[in-house]
């Protein structure tokens, strides 16, 4: 007969000797564990930690001899420990406590010349011995063995209010990079969690990253997709849980599964989920009722690849957007926008840049029509430097007839796009696919790559509307990539990076820039077919930025920082999740840059508000511009203007463009 006192487990396994439940691993810590955990922590600091506690044992050691020494009479203190100062009172028993603490250490020693001061002293001798010998035995065999388990990450994390990070990748980077701008203002910590060694993480994110001011890091070795592991390390007490997808959509819903095992679909905690299966994406999000944010990051990269292509400085622009180091996207109820429209907001905040409305049943609408009226308890969706900068400043009616030079739907056809891509991903049909339905009709691809790391099935189903896509396999020869460059007179030029379980991303990364180097030697060959062609590449690891420093290139799209900062802006600000859906999304509202002279005259000196009136003709919104400076892969946001005051004065020439939120041409 089943004994009922006993949970059942489900098959889960069962528990071993004194091994701990779920429910219990869950439990608050005890004041004791609290303070072994503290010590634990102190411990894997090294050898000063331990030189510490040694010094701390003979402190306590020494308080009895003290005590003693404070209540034998005067005689009998005098013929142990000869007060050479005369001190009295208070400053004698300081006097005695260090002579005791000297002694016990080994270092110092009473009077030997009477036997009560003897026998004082073999006590004393004995006490020193006593804690020399077993707390040197005791460090050496048990806490060194305690040190290494912590150094390799296998302790509980006692923490509340921290981010905490299920795996391991480039990504990790970026976030904590991130997480160090937000908690300027309030240091937190961040524990993460991988089945990487944790002196591993520990030395790359030294390396990578420095010593954080304002974040602590704690790492741990462990399956992040166990409930077990997880129940050990506070996931409970989190204020955000970050699930990178660096182990596929499997694993990442696995770890969403075991996170929701210890949290409960009912927590407050915010979940974000990197799921690059759409399928998986949006089961996810349906099945916690929102709970779980599931970010696609593949298919945000490969948006603004795609767009990258037509549009110069793009990747740059959604960096920017997305980081926490310059404006961030906040909402504002503002009194004094009730009844006003939205074209009307888009002019009347003098240092921020409205783009969209959070109506007050939690809808938002991104670039909503310019006459959609703002009801009581909708609020303002705005780029700013902070949200008190969010300030109505007063109606601009000297703008309200302001019109572009072109409107939507006039714009001229433009000459059908030759596209070469080099490599290949999962994310190419989604490029390929943004290419066909918002590109120019008559416009070819050939995509070339190595049939070692793609197959043929890989390549199939390419074919769009506006887009006719060719394939051309390579061994990867050198020779065999100059030759394909220079065949045609292509205009665009887009490099991927490989992405597989049998190459890495340094690798894939080592590969993308050795073809950028060989591409950028064809440009400037005499008569180079390609001479004028806009090459954009993908890089993977943000560590590998620096090394494009020697090549010329138009447009990096650097894909573990694009995700890493959406996930770290929904880590602090969950409610932005609809606000990148729409934004990032395939709605059909679109972040772009388009040549300023479709707004407003070439050369003539003019401000930062008539531009964005001219937007709003159009439909859009115009959140800042970006200048002709020189290109610079290591800064790749140089002339890039995001959110600048409206009175900005700025005088348009060739080559500079309007960063825009609104319908894609």
């Amino acid at each position: 007969m089943t004994n009922s006192s006993t949970p059942r487990n489900f098959g889960g396994g069962t528990l071993g000797h004194g091994e701990k439940s779920l429910e219990e691993l869950k439990k608050p810590p005890t004041f004791l564990r609290m303070q072994r955990y503290r010590f634990d922590n102190t411990l894997a600091k090294g050898a000063k930690a331990m030189i510490g506690w040694l010094l701390a044992a003979g402190v306590v050691a020494s308080i009895p001899f003290t005590i003693a020494l404070q209540l034998l009479p005067g005689k009998t203190h005098d013929n142990i420990l000869q007060n050479e100062t005369g001190s009295q009172g208070f400053l004698r028993t300081i006097d005695d406590a260090w002579q005791s603490f000297y002694a016990v250490l080994g270092k110092g020693g009473f009077k030997t010349d009477t036997w009560d001061a003897r026998l004082f002293t073999v006590l004393v001798t004995i006490c020193s011995l006593a804690i020399s010998s077993t707390l040197f035995a005791f460090i050496t065999a048990t806490v060194n063995k305690r040190i290494a388990d912590l150094k390799k990450g296998k302790g509980p994390v006692f923490e509340s209010g921290h981010t905490t990070i299920l795996g391991w990748g480039p990504q990790v980077f970026s976030i904590l990079q991130q997480l160090e701008v937000a908690n300027a203002n309030k240091p937190s910590s961040a524990v993460i969690i991988s089945l990487t060694a944790r002196e591993a993480m520990d030395d790359e994110i030294k390396v990578r990253l420095g010593d954080l001011k304002y974040t602590k890091i704690i790492t741990r070795n462990g399956d992040p997709s166990s409930p077990r592991v997880l129940a050990q390390s506070s996931i409970d007490k989190s204020r955000s849980i970050i699930v990178l997808g660096t182990k596929g959509h499997a694993a990442a819903t696995t770890a969403v599964l075991s996170v929701l095992a210890n949290i409960g679909l009912k927590s407050k905690v915010a979940v974000i989920a990197e799921v690059n299966d759409a399928a998986s994406a949006e089961a996810i999000y349906k099945a916690t009722e929102g709970s779980v944010l599931a970010v696609r990051s593949e298919e945000l990269i490969a948006r603004v690849t795609a767009h990258a292509i037509r549009q110069p400085g793009l990747a740059a622009v959604y960096l920017d957007m997305l980081d926490f180091e310059g404006d961030e996207i906040y909402f504002s109820n503002l009194p004094a926008a009730t009844g006003k429209t939205f074209g009307e907001a888009i002019t009347a905040l003098g240092g921020s840049s409205a783009i969209g409305i959070r109506h007050a049943d939690g809808t938002v609408n991104v670039t909503p029509p310019a006459d959609t009226v703002i009801a009581e308890g909708d609020h303002i969706i705005a780029i700013a430097k902070d949200d008190d900068q969010i300030i109505w400043t007063g109606d601009r009616l000297d703008l309200a007839d302001t019109k572009a030079l072109v409107q939507i739907g006039e714009r001229d056809t433009s000459k059908p796009d030759q596209i070469l891509i080099i490599g290949w991903s999962t994310m190419g049909k989604q490029v390929v696919k943004e290419l066909g339905n918002f590109g120019i009709p008559g416009s070819t691809a050939l995509v070339f790559a190595q049939t070692s790391k793609v197959t043929a099935e890989e390549l199939k189903g390419l074919e769009t509307p506006n887009l006719t896509v060719t394939t051309k396999g390579t061994s990867g020869d050198i020779d065999e990539l100059i030759e394909v460059v220079n065949s045609q007179e292509f205009n665009h030029i887009v490099i991927f990076g490989y992405r597989s379980k049998t190459i890495t991303p340094t690798e894939a990364d080592a590969l993308t820039l050795l073809t950028m180097l060989e591409v950028n030697h064809v440009k400037k060959l005499p008569g180079s077919k390609v001479a004028k062609a806009r090459v954009i590449a993908e890089i993977q690891d943000s560590n590998n930025v620096d090394l494009a420093r020697v090549v010329d290139i138009d447009d990096l799209v650097v894909s573990d920082r694009l995700s890493s900062l959406m996930m770290a802006q929904l880590s602090e600000t969950p409610g932005l999740y609809n606000v990148f859906e729409e934004l990032f999304g395939p709605q059909g509202t679109f972040l772009s840059s388009k040549p300023v002279q479709t707004y407003v005259p070439l050369d003539v000196e003019t401000t930062f508000a008539h531009l964005v009136a001219a937007g709003r003709s159009r439909g859009e919104v115009v959140v800042g511009y970006r200048q002709p400076l020189a290109s610079d892969p290591t800064n790749p946001t140089l002339g890039i203007h995001v959110n600048p005051a409206k009175s900005t004065v700025l005088t348009p020439t060739d080559g500079t463009y309007a960063i825009v939120i609104g319908p894609l041409e």
